[in-house]
């Protein structure tokens, strides 16, 4: 394979700013940041493992594989290849219409990253070369472009069988934005919407403000498909059950569009000025700091609690606030049935001074659907003799927490979940056989945490 090229950016308060040169091969990649870069000691590097302070000018070497054949900082940037995912679908068949379209696999992954690797989640931003880079970045107007409820867009959202689209449906590429995420098992797309308490459908392009003195703000748009139908309703209420609680939640909204069941997420990776905060998954950092994992189910509980505690030896995180936050995740996953929280569903926010665990952000519950019915997607250790309920506290420790706060804390939650079941059951929207499902299993869990 030939070397390929590129250049990462970011921006600092007040303009953006190069951070590094990227090289590639079938052997491997490597980054190194750039001395401009190195001066500005107030901005996060290409990832939490890279600290620019630590590796300076040196090259950072990450070993190429079938799977992860770039760094999973950059991995994230890159359309996931589940076949619901409309970015991958729609760039893809952009790609197949050139001239000489790229070969299937890391080919076509490089260029999806080139149309897609930036203005995304985060502060990291990919680009061909440092022309194509200044050119993205230089001023123009602010996005003005508005979607009714009744137009096109929710039509061409409904087709999830076709990978072929018109030229007309490749105009909605500038509206959908760049991926939103790595993998997921409903549609999601970067959009604006109407920064209202109830929300009619109506979108318009990442990043716009206003529109005719409307206000508008960011979010993650998730849309319901025929495999998961009444997911947008189960995690809209997991959602409203974590905010119950405590947790940090963004504002959320539910519409039903055209037959389109949607949830709408606000984002958090920017600031009130619209310029990005650092966020990075959990998997990006495991995976960047032990190459030998390669999925996001590719770790035991007990050693992310672990990677907590090594993590904060290099990056301004506390490791007993941030344990302390994933235990409590991980109770109201039992809790609520979501066997689906990986590596990727937990992140961190903000950088490089007072890191912290993003706030709730994929709390489906999974468990609904029999192909996702597991009791977690990260293992850690039962004891079967002393059962689930002994298993979960002593849990606590491998995240700081020790045995009386882990039992209060699942206590607590038990007491307050204790109509969760009746609460999915009610949610006519969605379908039965799935509400029943799930209730069941959740029931299920709460006899064998109380035993």
């Amino acid at each position: 394979m030939t070397d390929r090229y590129a250049v990462v950016w970011t921006h600092t308060d007040t303009t953006p700013i190069k951070m590094g040169n990227l090289v590639a091969t079938d052997r491997e990649m490597r980054f190194s940041y750039t001395t401009e870069f190195l001066e500005h000691q107030d901005i996060s590097g290409l990832s939490l493992l890279l600290p620019p302070t630590l590796w300076q000018t040196r090259p950072f070497i990450h070993a190429a594989t079938e799977i992860l054949p770039l760094l999973p900082r950059l991995m994230a940037l890159i359309p996931g290849k589940n076949s619901n995912n409309i970015q991958r679908r729609i760039h893809t068949s952009l790609l197949a219409k050139l001239p000489r379209p790229p070969a299937p696999g890391f080919e076509t992954e490089w260029e999806l990253l080139m149309m897609t690797g930036h203005n995304g989640i985060g502060h990291i931003d990919v680009f061909r070369d440092d022309r194509e880079a200044t050119a993205f970045y230089a001023t123009k107007p602010e996005p003005k472009h508005r979607v009714g409820s009744r137009s096109a867009f929710w039509n061409f959202l409904k087709d999830e069988t076709s990978q072929e689209f018109s030229n007309a449906a490749l105009d909605i590429v500038r509206l959908i934005g760049p991926t939103p995420s790595v993998g997921g098992q409903i549609p999601k797309l970067l959009v604006a919407i109407p920064d209202k308490k109830k929300w009619d459908g109506t979108i318009a392009e990442p990043g716009t403000r206003d529109i005719d003195g409307a206000a508008y703000t960011d979010v993650v748009m998730k849309v319901d498909d025929a495999q998961y139908r009444g997911l947008a309703a189960l995690e809209d209420l997991c959602l409203d059950v974590h905010q119950e609680l405590g947790f940090e939640v963004p504002r959320h909204w539910r519409a039903s569009i055209d037959d389109l069941a949607v949830l709408a997420i606000e984002r958090f990776d920017r600031t009130k000025n619209n310029l990005p905060i650092p966020m990075e998954s959990f998997f990006s950092v495991y995976a960047t700091g032990q190459q030998q994992v390669r999925t996001t189910t590719d770790a035991e509980l007990e050693q992310v609690g672990a990677m907590l505690v090594k993590l904060s030896e290099i990056a301004d995180i506390n490791p007993d606030h941030a344990g302390l936050e994933v235990y409590r995740r991980l109770v109201m996953a039992l809790l609520t049935g979501n066997g689906d929280l990986h590596l990727e569903n937990l992140a961190f926010l903000g950088g490089p001074k007072n890191i912290r665990v993003a706030p709730v952000f994929d709390p489906a519950p999974m468990r609904a659907w029999d192909r996702h019915d597991l009791l977690s997607a990260l293992p850690f250790y039962i004891d079967d003799k002393h059962g689930l309920r002994h298993s979960l506290v002593k849990l606590g420790e491998a995240f700081g927490v020790n045995n009386k706060n882990a039992t209060e804390i699942l206590q607590n939650f038990m007491d307050a979940t204790k109509n969760y079941s009746e609460r999915v059951v009610a949610l006519s929207e969605v379908p039965d056989e799935t509400r029943q499902k799930l209730a069941a299993r959740v029931k299920a869990l709460r006899t064998r945490l109380i035993k």
